[in-house]
């Protein structure tokens, strides 16, 4: 630092005699030369602060330019049981690998079953397909190799969750194309219209559904929903189960699709770790709780009466004889199926819930919460900051707390707010990932109130991502049970920092948006959602004034061409994303032939294969398979280097490549060979001489 603010003096000095002649005392005690110094040290101090930018400042720009950070997110697991059913499960159930823990959404209601079998039904009744069953590595086509309207897949399970419009959750595992783009909800395609139906004791009946695979084209969940309790068993050869039948009506599939396997039923679990959370309840209704912590569970009730705007807390009753007792308590009692039972006993003065949604307030806490619940008092001032308890990273979207008057204990009125709620007549805070606190920005009227914790949850984030397979038991509640996850989970992440929101920014700027150059058009049309594209050339056509995409499709096809539909979505997508005054034309490749006569002398007649040779030159000249650009021109080099390459070959002595419909004046032997931008090559006749 010495040396730069040295340097800069002397930058300066150097410079006073242009400005000045008669400045002619350059030595330290002169006054002129005090203030250049002055002057040089405030400038390296202005550089020094306007190359530091905070990260603050940087999220601000970063946001300018529409890149807010993104919010933490859980992990999320499919699961299935595995122990025979029906098991039920309450809301915030834990289940354990190792230390991670994850929990239930919500309650979850007497699921059972397994997938027995998969069919298909010829002339001569149901078929398994085998490839299909558990430990068999295979992948499957049910519909065939060329799915049609009325072609349909049979799943047999043995039970399923019972109740009336009960969600049933399967998974189907489908081997994907290397070249299919990500499906997208704004860009929608549709290669197949599916209907799934069951047998009720009112005969056959369409089942609602939601469908995340597309049609069997990617992997992905499928939720059903069935009036289970009208479910009827169907005989197939030795097992009876319940028949689940998906029916293609419209089919325009490019390519067919592929399963590896299906799992269900299923139900999901969240990588969250809930201490405390509240319940609530409608005034007069018959309060009942699950316990789910593994250790003692504690209870908090408020209570909305009638003419009252916030909550008072109730005590529980001291024991037998304290309904006479006159006060705001209530008696909880364990019911057999373990659940914990409220009612409320002074009733007849009055203390008793309000007839309004809402009207109790039930927080269960575990035994580490109770340490930790109570946070400090409001203070007034701005930006005032309250620690949040120890052990992990505070999950911000179950976080609500509570704000308590300073009355007298058994008339304190309280009142509940979320980060960031409406400032209007309430608590405005937010939470702070970094320090791990929340941040009151705005107490409003709640001045002086004692803060508690009433919802609070712990997360690990992207610890949660693990890996398929693993086996996890619960603890609390209904304990003991054994579950695993079949398949891949939803991944979570951490909140986003400065330095992942720069790389996405950094991402998006070599990503086009919108299509100007040939390069835009290229990259623009290779991504679009849903379609299986293999290769893309663009170029202009200077007689026409247009743009032309050429565009292979990523098909079965040995001469792959645009279906409509995929015609029809690239055209689409390009048109949002083109300039206004531009005009585009999307074709197929010219598949072009290409001809090639070759003499080679034989050095290793015993290791010289003459078929090798012919396959290599074939795979450079198939632009089907190979990864040369659609109208690249035929390189000498890359072919003569092919051959050379073959066992046993020496020199060539002669090397002729003649593409259908090039001039002969463009063909030279020993130079690369110019085709059509346009143009997609395929092998034709090889002559190999041998000498």
């Amino acid at each position: 630092m010495i040396e730069e603010l040295e340097q800069l003096m002397e930058e300066a000095v150097s410079l006073a005699g242009i400005y000045s002649e008669e400045w002619t005392n350059r030595y330290p005690s002169d006054p002129g030369i005090t203030i250049l110094e002055n002057l040089s040290a405030l400038h390296f101090v202005q550089r020094e602060a306007a190359a530091q930018v905070t990260e603050d400042a940087r999220i601000r720009l970063l946001k300018l330019a529409g890149f807010m950070p993104q919010e933490p997110q859980n992990a999320r697991l499919a699961v299935e049981l595995a122990q025979k059913g029906p098991l039920s499960f309450p809301k915030h159930q834990k289940f354990y690998v190792d230390d991670v823990c994850f929990e239930t959404e919500g309650g979850i209601r007497e699921i059972q079953g397994r997938l027995l079998g998969v069919y298909v039904k010829g002339k001569d009744g149901f078929h398994e397909v085998k490839e299909l069953k558990e430990g068999v590595p295979l992948n499957a086509r049910p519909f065939g190799s060329y799915p049609a309207a009325g072609d349909a897949v049979y799943f047999l399970f043995d039970e399923l969750p019972r109740g009336r419009n009960v969600g049933v959750r399967l998974y189907a595992e489908v081997r994907t194309s290397g070249n299919r783009n990500p499906f997208s909800e704004g860009e929608p395609v549709d290669f197949a219209r599916m209907q799934w139906s069951c047998l009720t004791s009112r005969g056959h009946e369409n089942i609602v559904f939601q469908d995340d695979t597309h049609g069997f084209l990617q992997s992905g969940g499928i939720v059903l929903w069935i009036d289970t309790d009208r479910l009827v068993k169907e005989q197939v050869g030795s097992r009876k189960g319940y028949m689940l039948c998906c029916r293609i009506v419209e089919a325009a599939y490019d390519r067919p699709p592929e399963i590896e396997a299906v799992y269900g039923p299923l139900f999901f679990l969240l990588q969250r770790d809930t201490q405390s959370f509240s319940v609530n309840f409608k005034g007069g209704e018959d309060i009942r709780i699950w316990p789910v912590y593994p250790e003692e569970t504690f209870l908090f009730v408020y209570v909305k009466e009638q003419g009252r705007r916030d909550y008072v807390r109730y005590t529980e009753s001291a024991g037998p004889g304290s309904e006479e007792v006159r006060g705001r308590h209530y008696e909880q009692r364990k019911m057999e199926d373990g659940r914990i039972q409220i009612r409320f006993l002074d009733r007849r003065h009055g203390f008793s819930p309000t007839e309004e949604e809402n009207a109790v307030i039930v927080i269960c806490c575990n035994r580490e919460m109770m340490l930790h619940r109570e946070l400090g008092v409001l203070e007034g001032w701005e930006n005032q900051k309250f620690d949040l308890p120890p052990g992990g990273g505070t999950d911000a979207k179950a976080l609500r707390i509570g704000v308590r008057r300073p009355d007298t204990e058994e008339n304190a009125g309280c009142m509940f707010f979320r980060p960031g709620a409406d400032k209007r007549d309430s608590v405005y805070y937010t939470y702070d990932d970094g320090s791990g606190q929340i941040c009151i920005h705005d107490a409003g009227a709640y001045t002086g109130c004692h803060v508690f914790l009433a919802d609070y949850a712990l997360s690990v984030w992207d610890g949660g991502n693990i890996r398929f397979g693993n086996e996890l038991i619960s603890a609390g509640g209904n304990e003991g049970v054994h579950v695993r996850n079949p398949v891949k989970g939803r991944a979570g992440r951490a909140w986003e920092s400065v330095k992942d929101i720069r790389k996405r920014f950094l991402q998006d700027l070599i990503r086009p948006v919108s299509a100007v150059t040939e390069k835009d058009y290229k990259v623009l049309a290779m991504q679009t959602p849903g379609l299986c594209i293999r290769k893309v050339s663009a170029y202009y056509e200077e007689r026409r004034d247009q743009i032309c995409v050429v565009v292979m499709a990523g098909t079965e096809e040995s001469f792959p061409r645009l279906s409509p539909l995929y015609r029809r979505q690239i055209e689409r997508y390009l048109d949002r994303r083109k300039i206004l005054t531009a005009k585009v034309t999307v074709k197929d490749p010219t598949y072009t032939r290409v001809d090639v006569y070759v003499t080679v002398s034989v050095r290793d007649r015993e290791r010289w294969d003459i078929k090798k040779a012919r396959q290599e030159i074939a795979k450079e000249l198939d632009d089907r398979r190979n990864d040369r650009e659609i109208g690249q021109m035929i390189s000498f080099d890359r072919l003569s280097g092919r051959i050379r390459a073959c066992p046993g070959t020496g020199h060539i002595l002669e090397l002729k490549t003649v593409p259908a419909g090039v001039p002969g004046r463009l063909i030279r032997p020993g130079t690369d060979i110019p085709i059509p931008p346009d143009a997609a090559c395929y092998p034709g006749e090889i002559v190999i001489r041998e000498e």
